[in-house]
């Protein structure tokens, strides 16, 4: 391979021999040290291949043998920059491009995460980009150590990482810490305390014995479901109580909503900016004087592909959408409204698996607003496990 390429820069030509003696022109080759090569017999001579500049001294050597020589191609970057001499254009634009490629290999393109499985590589990602460590930076003013590091501190579910800079890349190895067992508790004791005041509806108790009944009140801690038991023997033990122990029970929810709400909508005006990204650099690809007050942005990138691995280098294309701002009087009926959805999101994502039974809603205005209060009756498991020592 290397030399071909020796032979290519050279430059070297294809030709042939014309003559009754053939062999007589190769010996005379070999006696003046003249290389050639791939030759090959013809009808009415050979034909190889020779470097350009000892082809220049054999036609002494062809006249005293008797032959004709004929070139019948020329290859070679001699003959290609003879061919593009008058277009200064290409030298320089070569000489521009090594340039480029000189300055860009000096920043990173490429990062490479392996070994997550629980951490988000996004998250990740980001936490190194606070350390200089993403594509488009210098990869002389990355320190890799202290990336490292300032990763670990912030997240503490890595127990060992590796930060290495090849060439133009980056790869990033991390060891997630391993998960410390969970501590079987089913040895402790515990009993089974009330979490709120209520009116007991129904007990399952799996284990333990059961000391509150359907239809009596509890108050918060009043116990429940005693962790000690009694067999047929009169043995006395204990055990870790596991129960159900589902009550009504009261909760009120207030909610403020004032006379004058506003209230915003999107408009048909938009605005639209185009940049071409390249590393860490923004080159505006289309113009856009419009602006708005208040407006919603939306950004999209699109980034070249290159063997699965996203460049840094593409367009973003940002978009500014006008929001239209109108300020409302809100009535006793929109206020009743929005009194039910804000009930309706307490009970969803407050009380999760309280089922109401009962609720009742009553609004007040005020001089500012309308003061709103939910009253409700929840049915709810209020059983919670309170451990205890053999000793109490």
């Amino acid at each position: 391979m290397l030399l071909r390429l020796i032979r290519y820069v050279r430059g070297f030509v294809e030709f042939q021999t014309v003559g009754k003696s053939p062999e007589r022109f190769l010996n005379l080759c070999a006696q003046r040290g003249v290389r050639l090569w791939n030759a090959q017999p013809e009808q009415d001579g050979l034909r190889a291949r020779m470097l350009l500049r000892d082809y220049r001294d054999i036609r002494k050597i062809a006249r005293r043998a008797g032959v004709r020589t004929r070139i019948r191609q020329r290859r070679g970057f001699p003959f290609v920059a003879a061919r593009y001499r008058g277009r200064i254009g290409l030298p320089i634009g070569a000489a521009a491009g090594l340039v480029l490629l000189l300055v860009l290999s000096n920043f990173i393109w490429t990062t490479e995460i392996s070994g997550a499985q629980t951490v988000s590589e996004q998250r990740l990602r980001t936490l190194l980009a606070a350390s200089s460590v993403a594509p488009g930076a210098w990869r002389g003013g990355v320190d890799a150590a202290k990336a490292r590091r300032d990763v670990l501190l912030q997240a503490e579910e890595i127990g060992w990482m590796s930060v290495n800079i090849v060439g133009c890349h980056v790869k990033v190895e991390i060891k997630e810490k391993v998960k410390k067992p969970a501590i079987d508790d089913a040895a402790t004791p515990c009993n089974i305390k009330a979490s709120a005041d209520g009116v007991i509806t129904k007990v399952i108790a799996e284990k333990g014995t059961a000391v509150a009944k359907k239809g009596s009140g509890a108050a918060q801690g009043d116990l429940l479901v005693s962790g000690v038991v009694t067999d047929k023997n009169g043995t006395v033990s204990t055990v870790r109580a596991k129960a159900e122990v589902w009550a009504d029970v009261l909760a009120e929810k207030d909610f403020n909503i004032p006379k004058e709400l506003d209230y915003c909508s999107l408009t048909e005006n938009k605005s639209t900016r185009r940049r071409l990204r390249l590393l860490r650099l923004d080159f505006p690809c289309s113009l856009s004087f419009r602006s708005f007050d208040n407006a919603a942005y939306t950004a999209a990138e699109q980034h070249l592909i290159l063997n699965n691995t996203a460049l840094p280098l593409g367009f973003c294309t940002e978009t500014a959408h006008e929001i239209r701002k109108e300020r409302q009087s809100v009535s006793r009926d929109l206020a009743q409204k929005q009194l039910s959805r804000a009930a309706l999101l307490y009970e969803l994502f407050e009380k999760g698996d309280a089922v109401p039974v009962q609720k009742t809603l009553s609004i007040d205005e005020t001089d500012s607003g309308y003061a709103c209060r939910a009253a409700y009756v929840f049915n709810e498991n209020i059983a919670q496990t309170v451990d205890f020592s053999a000793e109490e």
